[in-house]
């Protein structure tokens, strides 16, 4: 951990801060900085355990895209019930991310992980199977819609929160961290109606229906209410993040603000003081007209940043004076520098990787040296060559399944002890987490 300026790796072992439990004090905002009850500076490098709880078409075979809808549908074509395709995804939930792959994370030298959630989770077992049958076909979209604001509108949403798998799953995930002394973040990674038009990122049944059918920002808000009265006081919890990656929104960030304002209001009603992370336009990177002086709460506000280079159109260097003209529109390492000073507020790269082992080292120490936290997307994924993650599940895909004959090797495959370890990655993150 890359502390030179700030803190020494010793020091920051012991710090009281990282062994958080339920009642531990929270993290908090103080001015650009991100610290502890001591006010100790926490710098937060952690990994995201994307494929867990949320299926990418990217992340289930090379060259395969989709939401996890079409994973869904696979399963299905392939001649699996409705209770077969649940049964499935139950035991894929339970052996994907266990306490050993918790355990592997701390061992490396991460501080925290960031738990991306599909808002499907926090349904009842009845309503998501309405929700399949929309996958399915067999359910049209618009009668969907409808049981949701017939649920809304009863309060059968998020009624009776420790019944919801969602919670269970979370729950779970609290304990394997704090025995590792690993801050949480929650990552509403799949909204309610998706939150763009990456269908593959929010598992879209209708792209972009979040900001087009108010019932599904009511779910939201709704959502974040039942998190926030559960965990107000959980110091195992390093962050909120509100929605993740909004993109190609009508009405731009005027629309993002609006949404955030509300949702900010939401949590601070409940009393809870959390971190909030914000995303802004573009996969979580413009910040016009979403400035902290924008809401009416300013206070524990931490902004986003999802650092990817892709070539050649999306190219990203990783210069500590790289920047972009655009004074809000994060990424370059220059360009948050100056961002968190100019706004007084914290910065944190929630996503990066899927690159090179000598360019995320590269991000991982530039952004060290600059004393902004980030975190690996992602933890491990399929595929049969090694990748830019900690480890990889070997064949057979999911998504080439034809029979129910077919998923029980695949379900052994992905469970800790039989995934295959990619070195470079992780010899290359783990030199930095040392520092």
């Amino acid at each position: 951990m890359r502390f030179r300026s700030l803190l020494s790796f010793a020091l920051l072992a012991s710090l009281p801060s990282l062994a958080q439990t339920t009642t531990s004090p929270l993290l908090r905002a103080e001015g650009p900085k991100i610290v502890d009850a001591q006010h100790h500076e926490v710098l937060l490098q952690g990994m995201n355990l994307g494929g867990w709880l949320l299926q990418e078409g990217y992340m289930m075979r090379p060259g395969y895209g989709g939401t996890q809808g079409a994973v869904k549908k696979v399963l299905y074509s392939a001649g699996l019930s409705d209770a077969q395709v649940e049964k499935f995804y139950q035991q894929y939930r339970d052996n994907f991310i266990t306490k050993a792959d918790i355990d592997f994370i701390a061992q490396q030298g991460f501080n925290c992980i960031r738990l991306p959630l599909h808002y499907d989770l926090f349904l009842t077992p009845s309503q998501r199977a309405v929700r399949n049958g929309v996958i399915r076909g067999t359910v049209p979209y618009a009668d969907y819609v409808a049981k949701l604001k017939e649920w809304q509108q009863k309060g059968e949403l998020f009624r009776e929160p420790a019944k919801l798998e969602a919670i269970r799953l979370i729950d779970k995930t609290l304990a394997w961290c704090a025995a590792n002394k690993l801050y949480v973040v929650l990552d509403l990674h799949a909204a309610p109606g998706a939150q763009g038009t990456d269908t593959n990122i929010a598992d879209a049944l209708q792209a972009n229906d979040f900001w087009q059918e108010p019932v599904f920002q009511e779910m939201t808000n709704g959502l974040w209410t039942t998190l926030a009265q559960r965990y107000k006081n959980d110091g195992r919890i390093a962050m909120y993040d509100l929605i993740n990656e909004p993109n190609n929104v009508p009405g731009g960030n005027a629309a993002i603000q609006v949404m955030f304002e509300k949702l900010i209001n939401t949590v601070r009603a409940t009393g809870d003081q959390h971190l909030l992370l914000l995303e802004g336009n573009g996969f979580g990177n413009n910040y016009n007209g979403i400035e902290k002086k924008s809401f009416t709460h300013q206070e524990n506000l931490v902004y986003n940043s999802h650092r990817y280079s892709i070539l050649p159109k999306y190219p990203l260097s990783n210069a500590p004076d790289a920047s972009n003209p655009d004074a809000n529109q994060l990424g370059a390492i220059a360009n948050l520098v100056k961002f968190r000073e100019a706004q007084q507020v914290p910065v944190w790269i929630g996503e990066t990787g899927e690159n090179s082992a000598q360019w995320m080292g590269e991000a991982a120490r530039n952004l060290n040296s600059a004393g902004i936290g980030w975190c690996n997307w992602t933890y491990k994924r399929f595929n049969d060559q090694p990748i830019a993650a900690l480890l990889r599940i070997k064949p057979p895909y999911v998504v080439d399944v034809k029979s129910a004959a077919d998923l029980p090797v695949i379900l052994e495959n992905i469970k800790f002890r039989n995934c295959v370890p990619n070195p470079e990655v992780i010899a290359a993150l783990k030199a930095e987490l040392k520092k």
